[in-house]
């Protein structure tokens, strides 16, 4: 029987290094036809987003939580299910502590100043804003994921520890927003070289276990 794996489908999640570390953000998007239109769009150009910098080794994590509602009838039988929730949210950690941009979607716009080459942080109740995040991916042997959220608000940070031993570190929770009903786009460019291991940057991934055979 043909094997019908196909390698040009396994994809990796090492960030894009030369994409600004591979985060951008800037200011939230209202129209679908303002979304990048390709993997290759450079958001830092179209829609004149910030590098957010290095983050932890942990990546991005993707959470959809879609909560439901059995409707039943007298007999106790399931008769129609009901969606009640959906959410996406973000979980990243970003390593740049002197990070302008960073540190007002974590405190706050008007909280953070950067003048000097001080800068300037006051931990308020004031609300947090909005913005737009863009994720660039290198899914290896040449293929390419980019993921964007127009509409996203810090809703959760970490605590922070001042050690001699490790670097300051935001942990964050992003809840992602429906723009004209998307919240979160992904978009893959699958790679050409099919016929070897699955490489990145850094390393080699063997995903076919009948080469060892």
């Amino acid at each position: 029987m043909a094997d019908l794996r196909n390698r040009k489908n396994v994809l990796v999640g090492a960030p894009d290094v030369k994409a600004a570390g591979g985060i951008t953000v800037g200011a939230p998007v209202d129209a679908a036809s303002k979304f990048p239109k390709s993997v290759d769009d450079d958001l830092t150009t179209t829609l004149k987003h910030k590098p957010g910098g290095y983050v932890s080794e942990d990546g991005v994590t993707k959470t959809v939580d879609r909560s439901t509602d059995k409707i039943k009838d007298w007999n106790g039988d399931t008769v129609v299910i009901v969606q009640s929730d959906h959410s996406v949210t973000l979980k990243v950690t970003f390593l740049e502590g002197a990070n302008a941009e960073i540190l007002k979607l974590i405190a706050g716009t008007s909280n953070v100043t950067d003048e000097g080459g001080v800068i300037k942080v006051v931990d308020s109740a004031e609300e947090l804003p909005h913005f737009s995040i863009g994720f660039t991916i290198n899914g290896g042997n040449g293929s390419k994921i980019a993921v964007f959220a127009p509409d996203a608000q810090v809703t959760e940070v970490g605590d922070v520890s001042y050690t001699k031993s490790d670097v300051l570190k935001y942990e964050v929770t992003i809840e992602c927003f429906g723009v004209e009903n998307q919240k979160l786009i992904s978009m893959i460019k699958r790679g050409e070289k099919a016929d070897t291991p699955l490489t990145v940057e850094g390393g080699t991934t063997d995903t076919d276990p009948s080469a060892h055979s």
